[in-house]
């Protein structure tokens, strides 16, 4: 059948906007706003926004082609700019089937094709182009067996997907914790104490609480104006700036760099050439992002680096920053709209600091450690992504008459 023969617009709109106002979400179809994580900012008056009752289908007219759309289970109003189609009287229309079917896979690519657009991002479907459109509609009967399947069967792969997600909290709970706890106290702690710190209640025999400018010198960055484009030709210095915070993310050694700078630019920077093995450490907008360099750079002055001395090894200090001093970074942030550390506050840093060949060991113990956890966390995504992967399969399969589900339990 054609959308058209079984529903139609509904053009009601709120006189007062007192309404339960809903929100529609590719993830979990329309809902009550309050009970959804919103970050739009809510607009002023209500008033005009359309009027849903339940069972209505309400489409987000720019996010279908990402599947933001569902049949509702309450009463209320969405935007103006949303579409809201409600069920003729007579049609034969089971809304948690067509709720099922309206947001399946298949669904949502053939509302993609025929939308309208000249980007991806900006494509839209509008009512006539829906209304067009061709459904498969099984008999009622039918269509509620296959309701009720799909209750069954995605209450079971949504719990599987629950319990694999508490598993990654809690692995990777773990893993902090144990990175945290051998970098603070060694890979065979002492139950003997020489210090007592904020973050650690225990500290080994032969370590000391240290600054860090004791053993290895802070360097700052800086970036030379744009506006000479000479200093940005002919570039192959890699220079470390916010456009690598990305890729820091557990990364230990950073290979390149998402810009170069040129001979000239460098020159007329107060930034200098950093060597190999220089740990950086971001201190503005996303801050405590951190690496080690693999080959000599310069930084931008988002960025602090520590050159570290003999006493220090920078893998070591490398695990200080992501793990351990990962929580007290927000202490040392100012700046209500860009968050910084300042210079001072990085000056300040104190550290545990091993022997030399403990901080070796640490690092090697927890690269072992480490690897075991990330292992189990990688199977237990690897697990959640297929059941999603079911999850989309079954539902498609069920919508469009592949499997026959009539007497499943």
């Amino acid at each position: 059948m054609r959308n058209k023969e079984l529903l139609f617009e509904a053009q009601g709109l709120s006189t007062d906007g007192s309404e339960e106002l809903l929100s529609v979400s590719h993830l979990s179809g329309v809902g009550p706003r309050s009970e959804k994580n919103v970050t739009m900012t809510e607009a002023a008056s209500l008033d005009g926004y359309r009027v849903v009752e339940p069972c209505d289908l309400v489409i987000n007219t720019m996010w279908a082609w990402m599947g933001a759309l569902g049949v509702s289970g309450h009463a209320g109003i969405v935007s103006p700019a949303y579409g809201v189609y409600r069920p003729r009287p007579t049609a034969p229309f089971e809304p948690r089937f067509f709720d099922h079917l309206y947001r399946s896979t298949e669904y949502v690519m053939e509302m993609t094709r025929v939308s309208r657009g000249i980007w991806s991002s900006r494509l839209r479907i509008y009512p006539e182009v829906f209304l067009r459109m061709a459904v498969p509609v099984p008999p009622l009967d039918e269509q509620r067996a296959i309701a009720d399947y799909l209750d069954r069967e995605i209450a079971r792969i949504d719990t599987l997907v629950e319990e694999q997600q508490r598993l990654i909290e809690m692995l990777r709970e773990r893993r902090f914790a144990v990175r945290v706890n051998v970098a603070l106290q060694g890979a065979a702690p002492s139950a003997q104490v020489e210090s007592t710190l904020p973050w650690a209640q225990r500290l080994p025999v032969g370590w000391r609480v240290v600054p860090l400018t004791s053993v290895a010198r802070l360097e700052s960055g800086h970036t030379p104006s744009r506006s000479r484009e000479d200093w940005w030709q002919d570039c192959y210095i890699p220079w470390v700036s916010l456009h690598d915070v990305g890729t820091m993310r557990g990364v230990k050694y950073l290979e390149r760099t998402a810009q170069e700078i040129s001979e000239a630019g460098m020159a007329n920077s107060s930034a200098r050439l950093l060597p190999a093995h220089t740990v950086v450490l971001s201190r503005d907008a996303t801050v405590g992002r951190t690496a080690i360099m693999s080959v000599p750079m310069a930084t931008s002055q988002h960025f602090a680096a520590w050159v570290c001395g003999p006493l220090l090894d920078p893998e070591y200090l490398w695990v200080l920053f992501t793990d351990a001093m990962q929580p007290f970074f927000d202490s040392f942030q100012n700046g209500s709209t860009i968050r910084t550390i300042g210079m001072g506050d990085l000056k300040a840093f104190r550290i545990p600091l091993p022997p030399l060949d403990e901080q070796r060991r640490i690092v090697a113990h927890l690269d072992e450690e480490t690897a075991k956890i990330d292992a189990l966390i990688a199977e237990s995504e690897r697990l959640v992504e297929l059941a999603r992967e079911r999850r989309a399969a079954l539902i498609t399969a069920a919508v469009t008459g592949q499997i026959d589900v009539r007497g499943a339990v």
